[in-house]
């Protein structure tokens, strides 16, 4: 079943009605057949729609509607900023592992400036969103840029990999209803100065006992890693 994930929805009579984009993707690329089932979502919201064909136009008739109300933790991702890529793939694979929202800013080992990423910013976000669609989700993770000095007042439980901790992150306990952000570094990870300011912020550290990741797949690792631990323990309660 084709899944489309966006930021927001026209809903109009009972239908779907898909930005010109998404129905040439639909009826040119996909070639979808006539009561074939669609699924849509945003903002947590999912609709099963069936395919009205009509001559070269399509429309899609929803029906049913499921709201997906977020209660357990939300997962952010600070991302160093690093070449091109580099933040692609760690954005496409933070979206399967279970990212609410990336936020990216410079670190000390970075070799990306901030600005060329948001010249960027288009790009990214159709790589959410197509990570977003293939892995079904009901929510579209955001993108935005920041420092790591405003990130780290953000109101949630700071958890950051570091291969020197003495603390496993086969440890980690997630008991609390707190926000969670993960924070990965750039190739290299982070500075002696870097390391000392999270410990004055309190950050949690963990190790992991892998060979030296890239950081794509520190991403991928961690953030699947935190979200199951999430899901395990408030599995009564529904998320995306």
């Amino acid at each position: 079943m084709i899944h489309l994930v966006r930021e927001k929805l026209n809903v109009s009579g009972g239908f779907i009605v898909p930005e010109e984009e998404d129905l040439h993707y639909l009826v040119k690329v996909r070639r979808i057949r006539d009561k074939e089932k669609v699924t849509f979502a945003a903002s947590g919201t999912l609709f099963e729609t069936e395919t009205e064909l009509s001559g070269k136009s399509a429309a899609f008739k929803i029906v049913n509607k499921y709201e997906d109300l977020q209660n357990k933790p939300k997962l952010f991702a600070a991302l160093a900023s690093a070449d091109t890529q580099a933040i692609e793939e760690s954005l496409r694979n933070g979206v399967e592992a279970g990212a609410d929202a990336f936020f990216i800013f410079r670190s000390d080992y970075s070799n990306t400036e901030i600005k060329l990423l948001e010249k960027k910013l288009p790009r990214l976000k159709s790589i959410v969103a197509s990570a977003a669609s293939q892995s079904r989700r009901t929510m579209l993770p955001e993108i935005s840029f920041s420092t790591k000095e405003d990130l780290a007042e953000t109101d949630c439980e700071h958890i950051l990999l570091h291969p020197y901790s003495s603390m496993n992150l086969d440890g980690y306990d997630c008991k609390n209803k707190k926000d969670k952000m993960v924070w990965i570094g750039a190739e290299g990870g982070f500075s002696e100065h870097e390391i000392h300011f999270f410990e004055e912020k309190k950050f949690a550290m963990f190790s992991v006992r892998t060979p030296i990741l890239r950081m794509e797949n520190a991403v991928t690792f961690a953030l699947a890693y935190v979200k199951n631990r999430i899901n395990c323990s408030f599995a009564g309660e529904k998320n995306d």
